[in-house]
């Protein structure tokens, strides 16, 4: 496509121009494309190699989940496959996938919530900087403590404007994603529901004081009806 892959936007050369509101919509985009596969599609299907370089830019920066080369129909509604052998992308692989070879749509969704984290920090999700044998999930568990208002030591440092209470939010939905538990982690429907019903600030607002933000956030969690076993997963 015209603007390539979010991995090159991201990682390569011209690395470094997408915006903030960019990354956004292109996390919602994605997320929406991950829903589909999962809930509308009949069989419903589970992509395997989700990762930053199979998620394709248009010319609008709209985002479309591509390369379906490892993708399975999910049969007995839904009910995980066991494969015969790993697939997938080093640094995107959930823990119960290669641990146990089985896979459902949940080993999207903590794939996903690896992008996520890509979008944040504007890191690969395996590389030295990390240290040896160190990830980008375990990167940022220990650089936050898993706490959303931590997010500010990973925020991409190529970002001129970073909404606090936005950066939050997306790392929020990150960390529910790449939850250990597969059981813990949200669906893709349930992503794309928070990633949309969350208050986006116009550009005029974007200055206003982290505390504000931080009040705002807080305000539209109140409104969740899963807040508590969210604030748990994440204290």
């Amino acid at each position: 496509m015209r603007n390539g892959s979010l991995g090159e936007a991201l990682h390569g050369k011209k690395g470094g121009f997408l915006s903030w509101n960019l990354r956004y919509k292109i996390a919602l985009d994605s997320a929406k494309g991950l829903c589909y596969l999962h809930h509308d599609c009949s069989p419903l299907i589970v992509h395997r190699d989700v990762k930053s370089n199979n998620i394709l830019l248009n010319s609008s920066f709209e985002a479309h989940v591509a390369d379906f080369g490892l993708a399975k129909f999910l049969v007995d509604g839904g009910a995980s496959q066991c494969m015969s052998a790993i697939a997938g992308s080093y640094g995107y692989i959930a823990p119960e996938y290669a641990y146990t070879l089985r896979v459902d749509e949940k080993s999207d969704v903590y794939s996903f919530g690896v992008v996520l984290l890509e979008l944040i920090t504007g890191r690969r999700p395996v590389g030295g900087e990390f240290g040896e044998g160190v990830d980008i999930v375990q990167w940022t568990k220990c650089s936050t403590d898993c706490r959303r208002e931590e997010v500010t030591r990973i925020l991409d440092p190529r970002l001129a404007v970073v909404p606090k209470d936005e950066a939050m939010h997306l790392f929020f939905v990150a960390m529910l994603c790449i939850q250990e538990n597969s059981v813990e982690r949200p669906t893709m429907r349930e992503v794309v529901q928070m990633l949309s019903e969350f208050p986006r600030r116009s550009p005029e607002l974007q200055s206003s004081s982290s505390s504000s933000s931080s009040h705002q956030f807080q305000q539209q969690q109140k409104k969740s009806p899963d807040e508590k076993i969210r604030q748990d997963l994440l204290v």
